[in-house]
């Protein structure tokens, strides 16, 4: 499993994470922290998004473009 960072202020440069064009984005939640891991159950990468707010930020637009909320990481595929 590997990371990638990425920050922006606009979000719809995260769009890819929802809108297909990149397949297999999913959040999944944890026991660390309360903000749900943005996971891509295909490459195995986390997304890492250093700003707290942003973070909670987009993983509610996520939500409410339907992408699945997993209670924890999916196995490997």
């Amino acid at each position: 499993m590997s990371s990638a960072h990425h920050a922006t202020d606009d979000p719809e440069e995260y769009a890819y994470l929802w809108d297909g064009s990149e397949p297999g984005w999913i959040l999944c939640t944890g026991k660390i922290v309360d903000i749900p891991t943005i996971f891509n159950r295909i490459t195995r990468v986390m997304l890492v998004v250093e700003d707290n707010d942003e973070w909670r930020a987009l993983t509610e637009v996520m939500l409410s473009h339907g992408v699945p909320l997993l209670d924890g990481f999916p196995p490997e595929e």
